[in-house]
Order: C-alpha cells, then sequence, then structure tokens
C-alpha cells in the first residue's frame, strides 16, 4: 500500500510584540506664592528689662476719685498711655532707670504735668493728684453813645491776651452782647459801627 502524508501546515506567524505604551507624565505641582503681609508699623520700643513702676491717684478738687483720665508717660524713645479707673488710679510698670515726664489730661479740667527720675527698680508713688475744673466765664455789657442810648447793631469783637481765643457778636436793640465759656484770662473787646468812633476796653 501506499503510504499516506499527513499534510504539514506552515507554522502560524508570532504576532509583533505590542508596542509599550510611554508612561503617563507625572503631574507637578507649583507651589502657590506665599503671601508676603506688609510690615506693621513697629511702635515705640517698650522699655526692656526694666523693673520700675510708677503709679498714682487722682481726684477732682472735692476729692472724688476721677475716672476716665488720661494719663500719659513719655521718655526716651518710649510712650504709652492708660486711663485711670473708677478708684481713679493708674499704674505704668516695666519701667527702665531715666527720666519721664507724666500728663494728666481730662476734658473740663485743666491738663497737668510732672517731671520725674525713676532709678532701677525704683516703685515711685506719685500720691494723689488733684485735677483742677475749667472755670467757664462769661462777658457781658451794654453800648451806649455819649447821650447814653443804647447802640444797636454794634459789631464786637473779643481777643483773649494768652488763650488767643476769639469771637465776635452783635449788640442787640438795647444795645446787649454777651461772651459766654470763656476760660481765665484777660479779654480785649473791641467795638466799631459806622458813624461811630471805634472803642476799646480790656477786662479781667
Amino acid at each position: 500500500p501506499t503510504p499516506t502524508t499527513t499534510p504539514s501546515l506552515p507554522p502560524l506567524p508570532t504576532p509583533p510584540p505590542l508596542p509599550t505604551p510611554p508612561p503617563l507624565p507625572t503631574p507637578s505641582l507649583s507651589p502657590l506664592p506665599t503671601p508676603s503681609l506688609p510690615p506693621f508699623p513697629s511702635p515705640l520700643p517698650t522699655p526692656s528689662g526694666g523693673t520700675g513702676a510708677v503709679f498714682g491717684v487722682i481726684n477732682d478738687p472735692d476729692e472724688n476719685p476721677l475716672n476716665g483720665v488720661t494719663v500719659t508717660i513719655e521718655g526716651t524713645d518710649y510712650s504709652e498711655s492708660k486711663e485711670t479707673d473708677e478708684r481713679g488710679f493708674y499704674v505704668f510698670t516695666n519701667l527702665s532707670a531715666e527720666e519721664y515726664t507724666l500728663t494728666y489730661k481730662k476734658e473740663g479740667y485743666q491738663t497737668q504735668t510732672e517731671e520725674i527720675t525713676l532709678t532701677e527698680g525704683e516703685i515711685k508713688n506719685m500720691g494723689t493728684i488733684i485735677l483742677e475744673e475749667i472755670v467757664k466765664a462769661k462777658i457781658l455789657g451794654n453800648v451806649i453813645d455819649t447821650k447814653r442810648e443804647p447802640i444797636e447793631s454794634v459789631r464786637l469783637k473779643i481777643k483773649g491776651i494768652k488763650t488767643k481765643y476769639k469771637n465776635s457778636t452783635s449788640s442787640d436793640a438795647d444795645g446787649f452782647f454777651e461772651f459766654e465759656n470763656l476760660e481765665a484770662d484777660t479779654y480785649v473787646i473791641f467795638a466799631s459801627k459806622k458813624g461811630y468812633r471805634k472803642a476799646k476796653q480790656t477786662t479781667k
């Protein structure tokens, strides 16, 4: 018998290798810019290492404690302000040894100042300070002619010698005029009206 031949199939082609995908780029975050704040205004330096202190009480003329008085202490390159409490009390601490100026101020009262010298570690009691009230006064009068008849609409000006206060007013139908809320001072009053000679008077 004739031998049968087994058909041989050609080998399958080897598939080409798949292309390697390129690596994905790693996202890189750029750092956010750090915001820069504007520099704060530098306050006057506080005394460093000072162990001194100043304290005291402020009363009115009737010896009642004065609340809300602004007390300011000023030294070399240093200044600080505080208000008195309901007891009229104030205190400054951590003060270095040097000369200081204390100022006491409250509306309606006369401002006072004191010069002090602190040694290192000194605790200075200023005692009781009396703030005098500002006394308000008034100046009033009448403008008359040589026949002692009142003159209306006379222009009146007032000027304080020390306070430099200035104001003006006019006389009424009765020749009356008035200046109010005046501090203690010497005042000069000028009077003028068309047809009359100017007049001037000084009063305290």
